[in-house]
Parts: C-alpha cells; sequence; structure tokens
C-alpha cells in the first residue's frame, strides 16, 4: 500500500468514524477533541523543534505535519471518552494501552515506512499521557459548566414594553 494513501486514511476514516456515533455523543465531546488535535499539534511541532521526531512525507496540503495529527489526534479522543467518560480508571487504562501502542508499535511502523524520522518513544508516550489528563480534566469542566447552565433559567418572564397595560388603562372602561 502506497505511503499516501495510509496518511490519508488516517485523516479522513476517523473524521468518517463519527457518522457512527450519535449527534448527542459528538455534540459533547468534541470539545475535548479539538482540544486533543490543537494540544497534539503543539507537542508535534515542540517534537520538531527539539529534534525528538521529524516528518518525512506529508500529504499536500498539510506539508508541516503528518495527517494523522490532524485526523486521528481530534477523533479517537472523542471515541474513548465516548465510551469511558465518569469511569476514570477505566479511561487511565484504556489510555495507557492505546498510548503505549502508538508510542512502541506504530510511531516505529511509521519510521520504518518513511513517514517520519523517529527516536523518542519514552517521550511520545509521557507527553501522550499528559494530554490524556488535560483533555479528561477539560471534559469534566466541560461537562460542569453544562450542568451548570441547565440548572439555571435566565429566561424570565419579560414582555417588552408596547405590550405591557399603561396604569393609564382602565379595563373596566
Amino acid at each position: 500500500m502506497s505511503n499516501q494513501v495510509i496518511l490519508w486514511g488516517t485523516f479522513i476514516v476517523p473524521w468518517l468514524s463519527l457518522f457512527l456515533m450519535p449527534r448527542e455523543d459528538i455534540k459533547r465531546f468534541i470539545g475535548a477533541g479539538l482540544l486533543g488535535g490543537f494540544l497534539s499539534i503543539l507537542v508535534s511541532e515542540a517534537g520538531v523543534a527539539n529534534g525528538w521526531w521529524y516528518f518525512r512525507e506529508t500529504t499536500y496540503p498539510l506539508a508541516m505535519m503528518s495527517s494523522y495529527t490532524y485526523g486521528l489526534f481530534p477523533v479517537i479522543p472523542i471515541w474513548i471518552l465516548k465510551f469511558t467518560y465518569g469511569h476514570w480508571q477505566l479511561y487511565m487504562v484504556v489510555e495507557a494501552i492505546a498510548n503505549l501502542i502508538f508510542s512502541f508499535f506504530i510511531l516505529p511502523w511509521f519510521g520504518s515506512r518513511g513517514f517520519l524520522d523517529f527516536n523518542a518513544s519514552i517521550i511520545a508516550l509521557i507527553l501522550a499521557s499528559v494530554l490524556a489528563l488535560i483533555i479528561y480534566g477539560f471534559q469534566m469542566w466541560q461537562d460542569d459548566i453544562f450542568v451548570q447552565s441547565a440548572q439555571t433559567n435566565l429566561s424570565l418572564p419579560l414582555q417588552p414594553a408596547a405590550a405591557k397595560p399603561s396604569q393609564d388603562d382602565d379595563p373596566d372602561k
């Protein structure tokens, strides 16, 4: 299989997989997924700047980073949160397994395919674990905001001034 097919697949397939998820779950977890994508872009930039990895092959027009940064990293947290949110220990176990597989198997395989030069599995594992903690904390914060906004009813029985009866109007006249 061509490297470009693999790279485009890691960009497109995760986003298409969201069609299999209920819309309410997407709405609930999309913020955490986008945060995960944004933070992974920052981590990728830091890795390139520090020489931990270097992207050799990318897809046009995503020339600076690999396409899985824009495909897998925003979507995988959404799926993991969908099945594990509310169960902290289960979330951490699933994230640890996913991060181990990604850091020690997938990234070295990408390196052997020529996608990137990679020599920092431990650093990638540590950074991915920190991102998992941040994403879970962000989702807890988001849920707390939505619970508070649902409990607070801000709709007051207000009427425009023209709809209010004036005090001079006597209904008996």
